[in-house]
């Protein structure tokens, strides 16, 4: 996306303005809530009043003018000056509602990945209207990457609980539950948002910093729309940056030497060679595979291969992807521990054929995945290139293969997994071969 808006206070002065661009049409009682904001000099600021509107929370600003403006999800007795969630030295404060909100971002701010973000937002509203008793209040645009989807829960059991501290443990409770059972059906929300009630989400009206678009809710029937319908209705600042269709590829330089280039040729020129292979199979499993393949010599140079590969995966929910080189050839490693039958419907689509043959006829597949051998030593060492699609990897509903990361990081791309399940054990299966 490259850098942010220039921000000025003219600038965010022209836009808030009044504050009639401020919508508070979805808060019964904001003088119940809380407002915090990032100023344009950097530090945060939590209101020391009540709000009532967006005229008086402009006010609030105080020439001071905000590149981000939160709301709270709770709504309290007295929203000012709330004590923290562990502050004994004070009186607890009084819960009086929470709004149970769901946040799905999809990085990087391009239109590609907001598409997925709003099918994933359509296919969880779709859930909740179907397995809940919530009722959907909204769904707003958050300025950038994603949606959060507002809902009211009409089971008011946790708040007639008289004491405020277990009042809140209680309605913390309550939406922890709701969010484990989002997450097991494989939706990809924030796992922190939902079940908090101390957090703030961005207020409609207000801009994105580091974009420059408007936090909007969505109109009715916006969300079953393709973004390109109407991304061009949402309002932005005259300094907002422009959404890209899809996310850029970077690939670090590929340098290779020319005595690699010798060496390579005359090795491969040899009848017999060593090398380290490893295999797709998912130790401590009965039938999960991860995808550890050489990628086409003909899909061009490294990069040419690497972003033709990258474009693939991300097609079919895959990621990340550890990408590796011999000088001459690209070796990809996703470190998933992947049902064989779910892999081998959708590899094919990646161009994979020799991987999917191997993978049909023997359950997995036996992969280099170091230099090969000649009669003097080792010749062309595997290099690292980089590790792409942790956007892919936030989709991705498979676990992670404990044996393929720790073969990630023996190659030197050692990948961070995040949050789900580990699967199998975490020493590789490797052998040495000699092969022709």
């Amino acid at each position: 996306m490259g850098g942010g808006p220039n921000w000025t206070e003219d600038s965010l002065t022209d836009h808030y303005s009044d504050g009639s661009c401020i919508d508070f049409s979805w808060i019964s009682k904001p003088t119940r809530h809380q407002f915090r904001w990032r100023t344009l000099k950097g530090p945060w600021v939590t209101s020391r009043r009540r709000i009532s509107s967006g005229k008086s929370l402009v006010k609030d600003f105080r020439n001071s003018m905000p590149t981000d403006v939160y709301v709270s999800t709770s709504s309290w007795l007295d929203p000012v000056n709330l004590p923290r969630l562990k502050d004994t030295s004070r009186p607890p404060p009084i819960l009086i509602d929470h709004m149970v909100v769901f946040d799905i971002d999809m990085r990087p701010f391009c239109r590609s990945r907001l598409e997925s973000a709003r099918m994933a937002a359509l296919r969880l509203r779709e859930w909740i209207s179907m397995e809940t008793d919530l009722v959907v209040q909204h769904t707003s645009f958050s300025g950038s990457k994603g949606f959060h989807i507002v809902a009211r829960d009409p089971d008011r059991s946790a708040f007639s609980e008289p004491d405020p501290v277990k009042r809140e443990e209680r309605v913390r409770e309550k939406r922890r539950e709701l969010l484990d059972k989002v997450l097991e059906e494989g939706h990809p929300v924030d796992p922190v948002v939902t079940a908090d009630t101390r957090r703030i989400i961005r207020l409609p009206g207000t801009v994105h910093g580091s974009t420059g678009w408007v936090c909007t809710i969505l109109d009715e029937g916006w969300l079953e729309r393709p973004v390109r319908d109407w991304m061009y209705e949402i309002a932005r600042s005259e300094l907002a940056v422009r959404m890209p269709r899809r996310p850029p590829i970077r690939i670090p330089k590929i340098s290779l030497n020319r005595e690699n280039k010798v060496v390579l040729e005359r090795v491969e020129d040899r009848d017999e060679y060593v090398s380290i292979e490893v295999s797709s199979h998912v130790q401590g499993t009965s039938d999960r595979s991860a995808v550890v393949a050489w990628l086409p010599e003909r899909w061009g140079d490294p990069r040419q291969v690497v972003e033709r590969a990258q474009e693939k995966f991300d097609s079919i929910d895959l990621g990340p992807v550890a990408y590796m080189h011999d000088g001459k050839r690209v070796l990809a490693v996703i470190p998933r521990a992947i049902p064989r039958d779910f892999l081998l419907s959708r590899i094919g689509r990646a161009g994979l054929g020799g991987f999917e043959h191997e993978l049909r006829r023997f359950d997995h597949s036996w992969t280099r995945v170091s230099g090969r051998m000649g009669g003097d030593g080792w010749k062309i060492e595997l290099q690292p290139i980089t590790v792409l699609g942790y956007e892919a990897s936030e989709r991705c509903l498979h676990p992670w293969s404990a044996s393929h990361l720790e073969l990630c990081s023996r190659l030197g791309l050692p990948i961070r997994p995040s949050r789900g399940e580990v699967s199998g054990s975490p020493e590789p299966s490797i052998r040495v071969a000699i092969r022709r």
